[in-house]
């Protein structure tokens, strides 16, 4: 057997690419794809500056803040003067998720109104008809199950909703949604002394409790005819003795109209003011309310 090698050919060398090869085609195909890439990121850049935002997280808070004041002021103006009224806010609750990475805050303004326990559900009704058209109200009644809601939007992603939370309670909220916060963002009021400050103080002096040293007042709820709603709070650390009514109804005075006089609670209204009183065993809590004209 020969052990000699066996001797192979050279590999033959590789053509080079001509016009019609693939290699150029990839190029080109790469070429493409990046300018594809940098026309969607112009178009990107110009839509965030110039289109009218698309969805919720595109407008941060502070864009809110008008459109649900004013949101408010239509809720209120549509209770009109027959129900009492405390106001809540509008206030800034951090701590939502925008994205996993990002945090953001939500703006929420609460308008509790009280009435008759059988006007409840015809409250959200006239409510609703009296909101502006484009907000697009709906009300559904559920009498099987006990339920009376109100939904509409109030434009600009600010959403309001309506409820019966308790027989002769209505609870009405106009919420901004998790929105960005803007650097440098100051939600603070400003700390400008109205009469309905003192009013609180009033009716605890009425009741024969210590007046506190300072009250608790809602954000404005500017009133579509002109004016602002405000709500003032006082806590008194002292019980008083139930019923609520026989100290408050000679204090209310002839024009009061009394909406609720329970043991614990009461409530009533005069032509400037909304009060609601409320007891437990260790404390006494008073809202005042000036209401829209």
């Amino acid at each position: 057997m020969s052990t000699d090698a066996v001797a192979y050919p050279p590999p033959a060398a590789s053509p080079e690419p001509g016009p019609g090869s693939p290699r150029p085609r990839r190029r080109w195909l790469l070429a493409g794809v990046a300018a594809w890439a940098v026309l969607l990121l112009v178009v990107a850049y110009v839509s965030i500056r110039r289109d009218t935002p698309t969805v919720r997280e595109q407008r941060d808070i502070v864009a809110a803040m008008p459109v649900l004041h004013r949101a408010l002021g239509q809720l209120l103006a549509g209770a009109g003067p027959e129900p009492v009224v405390e106001i809540s806010g509008p206030t800034v609750e951090r701590g939502c998720r925008i994205t996993p990475v990002r945090d953001g805050a939500d703006l929420v303004g609460t308008i509790i109104l009280r009435t008759a326990e059988a006007d409840a559900p015809v409250l959200l009704d006239r409510i609703a008809a009296r909101l502006p058209t484009e907000y697009r109200p709906r009300v559904r009644h559920n009498p099987t199950v006990g339920t009376h809601t109100l939904r509409a939007d109030a434009g600009e992603f600010v959403a309001i909703y309506g409820d019966v939370t308790d027989p002769g309670v209505v609870e009405l909220a106009a919420e901004s949604g998790c929105r960005p916060i803007p650097d440098g963002a100051d939600f603070a009021e400003p700390l400008i002394g109205l009469p309905v400050d003192a009013e609180p103080g009033r009716v605890l002096a009425a009741l024969g409790v210590p007046i506190p040293s300072s009250t608790e007042r809602s954000g404005g709820v500017p009133c579509p005819t002109g004016g602002t709603a405000h709500t003032a709070r006082a806590t008194a650390r002292t019980a008083v003795p139930a019923p609520l009514g026989a100290t408050l109804r000679p204090f209310a005075g002839p024009n009061a109209t009394i909406i609720t006089e329970e043991p614990d609670l009461y409530a009533y209204r005069t032509p400037t003011l909304s009060v609601v009183v409320t007891r437990t065993q260790t404390e006494t809590h008073v809202s005042t309310t000036t209401p829209c004209p």
